[in-house]
């Protein structure tokens, strides 16, 4: 492994590597909890679903609570994969693919993150369905879900500059460096 000296970023690459090793080890374990946690709604809108059913609830009601649970469902997904991604990192392979993969990591918008844009969706459309607002209500229902969807994101990015962006420009700053040296 090549040796590389500290760069304007501040951090070695043993520095780098202990940093994203304990990063990617908090992270894995938000994911893991996060994936618990619909795992358990998921059953528990399942039994909304049956006892809808079973009270000749409308259709509506049935349709809403199915769209609930099919965005628990795709965020229990999303977080199993985070889950996976973060915890099985390899940080045995070399240093220019390991970097590669951890500036990919911790980029701010990644295409898998899709995923949540659909749980969301579906989740407003649960919303939309099981509700019984008039029109003007439902207006104003789904101003206050997407804004504060809105303002979820803004949080995540003010959370990702803060402590994920340091350490992927640091790894962008040394894969830099490592290509220049070929």
């Amino acid at each position: 492994m090549k040796q590389v000296k500290k760069h304007t970023t501040g951090l070695s690459l043993p520095e780098l590597t202990e940093k994203l090793q304990k990063k990617d080890k908090h992270y894995s374990n938000i994911s893991k909890r996060l994936q618990i946690f619909y795992w358990i709604l998921i059953p528990i809108y399942l039994t909304l679903i049956i006892i809808h059913i079973f009270e000749n609830s409308p259709v509506a009601d049935i349709i809403g609570s199915g769209f609930f649970l099919l965005g628990m469902l795709t965020f229990a997904l999303l977080f199993r994969n985070y889950y996976k991604t973060y915890k099985s990192v390899d940080y045995a392979q070399p240093t220019l693919v390991m970097l590669k993969k951890a500036a990919d990591r911790y980029k701010p918008f990644q295409t898998k993150a899709l995923w949540a844009l659909l749980g969301i969706a579906f989740i407003d459309a649960g919303l939309a369905f099981g509700s019984r607002f008039d029109l003007h209500d439902m207006w104003r229902v789904q101003a206050i879900f997407w804004g504060s969807v809105l303002i979820a994101m803004a949080i995540g990015l003010i959370v990702w500059k803060i402590n994920y962006k340091p350490l992927r420009d640091a790894a962008l700053s040394l894969i830099k460096e490592l290509e220049d040296e070929e």
